[in-house]
């Protein structure tokens, strides 16, 4: 049993990312395991390189896509699921967890809830930063769930005492968490990109990749959207030959290449690691809302050319919290974005500002539903 020895969850190739960043930044000289779970699948395929590495003292896989999905809905499956966590932990994790003195975690998801019911009471947990949710989700509210209102799924409230985050002026949950800095990810670090490459297997981007659309994880959470209609618009406004779409790692297909709507994107690597290794000034990312397209600036200060599509997205991105997620954009808008950054409010307007960043499509618009 490791007595000073601290975990953290990964469950997407971004909280992968933040993860060795974290190990590196924060516990450097600290013993941690880390937990890779199956949230997102492409995860699995990075694990054997990971342990390669040596940064972690074990690298434990974690089965826990099922118990979310099986256990998260209803007070009665909450119940079962608490009652029987013992069991389910030991058939979800590759290896046993040890005794730990902290816990670093980004989802507020009923495995990570079960495990701090478990965990004893002098673990501390820490959340760490997963995009735009952990700027503006206050995932403890009594009403948003009922996992809030169960006496084990709230004790992770008892152990949690503050959120790590890139750019904590932005963070607007109304939780009452203190909100501290996470280092920023030091770009031109050699050693650390070496690192980050090898882990993610990076490959770099295709020549002639001028406008990159950062796609969604829409089609995995069943939201419906217009989001294959705007990456047609742009990619008509630019050319077919300079328009590539990174596909999201969660979403089930890579949609936009089945539909020719882009050539295959080559590397399943975070987009971060793009920021890291390639002279991206010369790029532009179009995306709905992604936070990917955010850290640049947020990560590492970059002022890339930067279109937001959100005020032409027909959907919801988050189901309650989506007038608290326009402010927030709003406000990085107002107070942290570049002199580069768009956010276009019709679809001619879309076209003009891609075009006027050096696009070469035809002009007639053809978005039927934006």
């Amino acid at each position: 049993m490791f007595h000073n020895t601290a975990l953290i969850i990964a469950n997407s190739v971004y909280q992968l990312l933040t993860a060795i960043h974290i190990k590196n930044a924060l516990l450097p000289g600290q013993e941690a395991d880390i937990l890779v779970t199956d949230a997102t699948p492409a995860l699995q395929s990075y694990l054997p390189r990971l342990r390669e590495t040596g940064l972690f003292h074990r690298v434990i896989r974690g089965q826990t896509a099922e118990i979310n999905r099986q256990y998260g809905a209803k007070i009665e499956e909450i119940n079962e699921a608490f009652q029987n966590a013992g069991s389910l932990l030991r058939w979800a994790l590759s290896d046993e967890l040890a005794e730990y003195a902290q816990v670093y975690f980004a989802n507020f998801d009923l495995f990570t809830r079960m495990l701090a019911a478990r965990l004893g009471e002098n673990c501390a947990f820490t959340g760490f930063e997963d995009g735009f949710s952990s700027y503006v989700i206050n995932f403890l509210r009594e009403d948003r769930a009922p996992v809030n209102r169960h006496p084990d799924g709230i004790k992770i409230k008892e152990k949690l005492h503050k959120m790590l985050l890139y750019e904590p002026r932005l963070a607007m949950r109304g939780d009452g968490l203190p909100n501290l800095p996470l280092p920023k990810i030091p770009r031109r670090d050699p050693g650390l990109r070496e690192l980050y490459n090898y882990v993610f297997d990076y490959k770099p981007l295709q020549e002639g990749a001028d406008f990159i659309f950062l796609e969604q994880s829409f089609a995995a959470d069943g939201i419906k959207s217009n989001d294959l209609d705007l990456m047609k618009e742009c990619q008509q406004a630019v050319g077919p030959g300079r328009f590539l779409v990174k596909p999201h790692p969660r979403n089930p297909e890579n949609r936009p290449f089945a539909l020719g709507l882009s050539r295959k994107y080559a590397s399943a690597a975070p987009w971060e690691l793009t920021l890291m290794n390639e002279d991206v000034q010369n790029k532009t990312l179009i995306t709905v809302c992604s936070n990917a397209a955010l850290t640049g600036r947020i990560v590492f200060g970059l002022d890339l050319n930067t279109v937001m599509l959100y005020r032409l997205f027909q959907g919801k991105v988050l189901w309650k919290e989506d007038a608290v997620l326009w402010r927030y954009l709003l406000k990085f808008r107002r107070q942290f974005a570049g002199s580069n950054y768009y956010v276009p409010q019709t679809v001619y307007e879309l076209r003009n500002i891609l075009h006027y960043l050096g696009g070469e499509g035809r002009h007639e618009p053809t978005c039927s539903t934006c």
